[in-house]
């Protein structure tokens, strides 16, 4: 019997140079300038001259009262705001197959949900700031309900406004990593349960729900993270206002290194951001290892 030979192929070097070259210049240099100028106290409107401060900056960071604030009201829309978008997704996929029975009809339905995530943001935010505003369409059609008109941007609503508008945009994310879990059940297990007279809401217990776990997760985690990074909506719909109702942490590091240019400050302040949400990302991921 003849063994064929493995044979090692050696991937030329010039080929390998071009992707490093661009990680370095377009990933690993700027963090490297962001970790040296967090150390140093600049503003490039003032002077050129950049005054090395120590830890200084990283320690007026975590002293911070707007940052930290901005920290509570990003645990309050990533927290709140990303749950909502799994529940619902989740109970949309699970009705879209226990009620839709044409394959055709389930298509239609799932384009129709995913197209409110396939709008730039941009695009969305400024779509739900001529919706919102105190002469626009929905208070419209509130009044012609006979109820009063909301505030849709006042302080007291705001952030929770940007958070429904984020709902409506995102939860087809969710819904669709669902409906994908969902689907790959085996069937015999739901003909099982049902010849053994298990009723829906322990089918939906003990067989659905354990099997979708993981992908939930994924989805949670995905979801997360890109509410960790969030700007977009609140640059648009409220610029952070009123006051700083709506200004989570990507928009006031961006009004300090871009506005006021205190840029060793706002380079100190996405580092400890940064370090925050790997914390939060590696919590999330060990989370989802247990669950499978």
């Amino acid at each position: 019997m003849i063994k064929a030979r493995s044979r090692k192929i050696k991937t030329p070097y010039y080929l390998i140079m071009p992707p490093q070259i661009l990680i370095w210049v377009v990933v690993i240099f700027p963090l490297l300038w962001a970790v040296y100028i967090s150390f140093h106290d600049w503003n490039p409107t003032i002077s050129p001259q950049r005054t090395f401060v120590g830890i200084g900056n990283y320690l007026n960071v975590l002293r911070d009262a707007r940052f930290l604030s901005a920290l509570g009201r990003m645990l309050y829309y990533s927290g709140l705001g990303v749950t909502i978008q799994l529940v619902l997704g989740t109970a949309i996929a699970l009705a879209i197959v226990e009620y839709i029975r044409s394959p055709r009809w389930r298509t239609t339905v799932l384009v129709l949900f995913l197209l409110p995530m396939m709008m730039a943001e941009a695009v969305a935010a400024q779509m739900w700031t001529l919706l919102i505003t105190d002469t626009g369409t929905i208070n419209n059609i509130l009044v012609w309900l006979g109820f009063s008109p909301v505030g849709w941007r006042a302080k007291e609503l705001a952030l929770t406004t940007i958070m429904i508008v984020d709902i409506w945009q995102w939860t087809a994310l969710p819904l669709l990593i669902a409906y994908a879990a969902r689907i790959s059940i085996p069937d015999g297990l739901y003909e099982s349960a049902r010849l053994d007279g298990a009723s829906k809401w322990l089918i939906l217990r003990k067989i659905t729900l354990p099997y979708m776990r993981v992908p939930l997760a994924i989805a949670f985690l995905l979801r997360f993270m890109d509410s960790y990074k969030f700007l977009d909506k609140v640059f648009i719909m409220t610029y952070g206002g009123p006051g700083t109702a709506t200004e989570l942490p990507t928009f006031y590091l961006y009004q300090t290194a871009f506005s006021y240019f205190k840029v060793g400050y706002g380079a100190a302040m996405s580092w400890i951001f940064g370090i925050i949400a790997v914390v939060a990302m590696f919590f999330f991921w060990r989370l989802a290892k247990r669950m499978a």
